[in-house]
C-alpha cells in the first residue's frame, strides 16, 4: 500500500501554488508510504506519490511512473496479484520491462487495454493513469474497494488523494457535509461516496473516473450483484471454496519483504494462518489481548492456534497505561470521523506487527460473504422466531442493563436489540441491524438531524442481498477503512484473501443454505477446512474484535477530551450540536449506558478531529 496525491487542470495553465499544494497533500500522508516521496508535473496534471516498498524494492520502481516517451504516467496504491500473467500476455505483445514491479505491468497493461483492462485486474488497487497527448486521466478504485481513492471535482480542476486529511491542503475552502454527519452518528462511519467535507467524494468500488479535457464520466465496471448463479452439489462447492481460497492466499504471499499474518484465534483469521503456515516456512503471527478484561481478551485460542500450525507468535497484551499512553495518537490516526472503536485495538495490532513484518494477511470479509455475523443469525430468526422467543423480547425492554461488557449484560443487549427487530419490515430491518446510533439520540444530539439516504438499497428479502448489501456498504466503508488506516498509520500493508474476485464472485452465487444452515453460520467454510484445525476453532461461539470501549475512554478522559468540547459557547459557536443533548449525552455515558458510551466515542472522535481539520 502506498499513498497517492494529483490535481489536473480542466483549463489553463499550472501555477507554481499548485505543485505546492500537491506537495502539502502529500506530505499529510507521509506514513502511507515513507520509503520515496515525490511529485512531478505532466501536462496540466500533477501527480504525487508515497512508496511503501513492497515489490522491487529499488529505486527503479519508485512513482510516479512513466513510460520511456513519457507521455503515459501511474501513480499507484495497491497489489496487482495476477501481475505475472499480465506480464506474460505483454511480453507476447513485444513490450519490454526494465522493472520486476506489478507498478511497470499496470501501466504498459492500461496503455495496451485502456480501461477495458480494469476489470481484468486482481487485487487491491486505486490509481491515476494520465496519458499526456490525450488530456486524459483515469481514477480507478478495485472490485471491493480495499483501497481508498477520494476525488473533488471543483469549478476549474479535479482533484484526488488516498485520505481526506490531503484536501485540507488541496482544497480552496471546504464545510461540513450534513448529510455525511447524520451518516456518521448512525453507523459511526461515513459510507461512500459521501465524505465529512462537502463536495469530496469516495470513489465507489468497482467504478473509474475519467477526465478528458474538461469532460468527466464516472464509470462502473464490476457489481457484487453480477455473481452468476453456481449450480453444483455441497460437496463439490465445499472443495471449491477451499481450493479458490488456498489460490487467493498463495498469490498473497509474493513480496520481497517479510510477511506474516493476524490470528484472532477466530474461525477467519485461523484459516488464512494455518494455510499460510503450509506455504511458508516460518510465519509470524500476531493477536492482541486486554490485560484485566477477560471478557474481551480471546489471546488464550490465538496461542492454542499458533501452536497447531508452528508460527512464530506474538501475543500483544494490553495494559491500560500503554492505551493511555498512546491514545491521543489512534485520534490523530482518523482522516475523517470514524468511530468504529475496534480501530483503536487495530492500531495497536498494526503497530506491534510493523517490528516484525511489512506484510500481514488477514481475515477480513468472511464474514460479509458467508454470513457469519451475529446479525445475520438474528435477521434468520427473526423471520420464524417462535412464540417463547416472541415472548421473551417483548420483555426484554423493562429489563436494567445490557452491554458489551460481559456476557450476561450482552445477553440482555442482544434480546432487546432482537425485540427491536421484530417491529421492523425489510427493508428497515436491514437499516435497523446496521445502525449503532438511534433517532432518538441523532435528534437530541445534532442541530439539523436529518434521515440517511444511502446510495445502495437492499433488494430482495434473502439472506444472499442482505449479504451483499454489507459487502457494498459495511465492508469498505468500515471493515476495510478500519484497517487501511490503522495499519497505513504504520507502514504496514494488510492483504485480504478472502476478497478475491474469483472467491468472491463464486460465494456470491451459492445458495444462501451453503452459508447458513441451522443456526450456524460460514457453514461451507466450515466444513472445507474442518480438517486443519482443531475443534474448539470452530465450535465455540462468534465474538467481534471488541474492546473494553467505556474502560478506555474513562482511563483516557484528561488526556484526550478537551473541556472545550463540552462548552457552551464552543458548541454554539460550532452549530453542530445542540447543547443539551451533549450535556445528556454525558450525563447517560457516566451511567454506563451502552448507546450513550458508543455516541460518546464518536463525538470525542468528531470534536478531535474538527480542531485539526479547522486549526491554521
Amino acid at each position: 500500500m502506498c499513498g497517492i496525491v494529483g490535481l489536473k487542470k480542466l483549463s489553463g495553465n499550472l501555477q507554481d501554488l499548485d505543485q505546492k499544494r500537491v506537495n502539502k497533500a502529500l506530505f499529510s500522508q507521509t506514513h502511507r508510504g515513507p520509503d520515496h516521496f515525490d511529485v512531478k508535473t505532466f501536462g496540466n496534471t500533477v501527480l504525487g506519490h508515497n512508496r511503501l516498498s513492497i515489490i522491487d524494492l529499488k529505486e527503479r520502481s519508485n512513482q510516479p511512473f512513466y513510460d520511456k516517451s513519457k507521455r503515459y504516467t501511474i501513480v499507484f496504491n495497491g497489489e496487482i496479484y495476477n501481475f505475472p500473467e499480465l506480464k506474460n500476455d505483454l511480453l507476447k505483445k513485444e513490450y519490454l520491462f526494465e522493472t520486476s514491479s506489478d507498478t511497470e505491468v499496470l501501466l504498459y497493461h492500461l496503455i495496451e487495454n485502456g480501461t477495458a483492462g480494469i476489470d481484468q485486474l486482481e487485487g487491491c488497487f486505486a490509481f491515476a493513469f494520465y496519458d499526456k497527448k490525450e488530456d486524459e486521466m483515469i481514477l480507478a478504485r478495485d472490485h471491493i474497494g480495499i483501497n481508498p481513492l477520494l476525488f473533488s471535482i471543483q469549478e476549474n480542476e479535479v482533484l484526488f488523494a488516498s485520505e481526506l486529511t490531503a484536501f485540507k491542503h488541496l482544497l480552496k475552502h471546504s464545510k461540513i457535509n450534513n448529510k455525511a454527519l447524520n451518516a456518521y452518528f448512525q453507523f459511526t462511519y461515513v459510507p461512500a461516496p459521501d465524505t465529512m467535507i462537502e463536495g469530496v467524494h469516495k470513489l465507489l468500488p468497482g467504478h473509474y473516473l475519467k477526465v478528458q479535457g474538461k469532460d468527466i464520466d464516472i464509470i462502473q465496471y464490476y457489481s457484487v450483484h453480477n455473481a452468476p448463479k453456481v449450480e453444483m452439489s455441497y460437496e463439490a462447492a465445499t472443495k471449491v471454496v477451499k481450493q479458490k481460497l488456498e489460490h487467493a492466499i498463495i498469490k498473497r504471499l509474493n513480496a520481497d519483504v517479510p510477511i506474516g499474518t493476524f490470528l484472532s484465534g477466530g474461525v477467519d483469521s485461523s484459516i488464512v494462518s494455518a494455510v499460510t503456515a503450509n506455504f511458508k516456512t516460518s510465519v509470524n503471527t500476531f493477536s492482541i489481548g486486554f490485560v484485566g478484561n477477560d471478557y474481551f481478551d480471546e489471546s488464550a485460542y490465538a496461542k492454542n492456534v499458533a501452536k497447531h500450525i508452528g508460527s512464530q507468535h506474538h501475543p500483544v497484551q494490553l495494559e491500560k497505561e500503554s492505551v493511555v499512553e498512546s491514545f491521543q495518537k489512534v485520534l490523530d490516526a482518523f482522516d475523517e470521523p470514524f468511530a468504529d472503536s475496534s480501530a483503536a485495538a487495530m492500531y495497536f495490532l498494526s503497530r506491534a506487527a510493523k517490528e516484525q513484518v511489512t506484510v500481514c494477511l488477514s481475515g477480513d470479509g468472511a464474514d460479509e460473504l458467508f454470513a457469519g455475523y451475529n446479525k445475520h443469525k438474528a435477521y434468520i430468526r427473526s423471520k420464524k422466531p417462535g412464540i417463547l422467543l416472541k415472548v421473551v423480547t417483548k420483555f426484554a425492554p423493562q429489563l436494567t442493563g445490557g452491554n458489551r461488557r460481559g456476557k450476561f449484560a450482552n445477553k440482555i443487549r442482544q434480546l432487546k436489540k432482537f425485540g427491536d427487530l421484530l417491529q421492523h419490515k425489510w427493508p428497515d430491518s436491514y437499516w435497523m441491524l446496521a445502525q449503532f446510533i438511534s433517532k432518538k439520540r441523532r435528534d437530541a444530539l445534532l442541530l439539523k438531524s436529518s434521515p440517511y439516504k444511502a446510495h445502495v438499497e437492499p433488494k430482495s428479502d434473502t439472506l444472499n442481498d442482505f449479504l451483499r448489501m454489507d459487502q457494498q456498504l459495511i465492508l469498505p466503508n468500515d471493515m476495510l477503512k478500519k484497517v487501511d488506516l490503522m495499519s497505513m498509520q504504520h507502514a504496514l500493508e494488510v492483504r485480504t484473501p478472502f476478497l478475491d474476485r474469483d472467491l468472491v464472485d463464486f460465494v456470491n452465487g451459492l445458495p444462501e443454505e451453503y452459508k447458513y444452515d441451522k443456526g450456524i453460520g460460514k457453514r461451507i467454510l466450515r466444513d472445507a477446512f474442518r480438517e486443519v484445525l482443531p475443534d474448539e476453532v470452530f465450535s465455540r461461539s462468534k465474538k467481534g474484535f471488541e474492546i473494553p470501549l467505556h474502560d478506555w475512554i474513562k482511563s483516557t478522559w484528561e488526556e484526550v477530551v478537551n473541556p472545550k468540547w463540552f462548552d457552551t459557547s464552543f458548541i454554539e459557536e460550532q452549530n453542530v450540536f445542540s447543547f443539551s443533548g451533549v450535556e445528556q449525552l454525558k450525563a447517560d455515558f457516566e451511567l454506563g449506558e451502552e448507546e450513550a458510551t458508543v455516541t460518546m466515542w464518536a463525538y470525542i472522535v468528531f470534536q478531535n478531529w474538527y480542531d485539526r481539520w479547522t486549526e491554521k
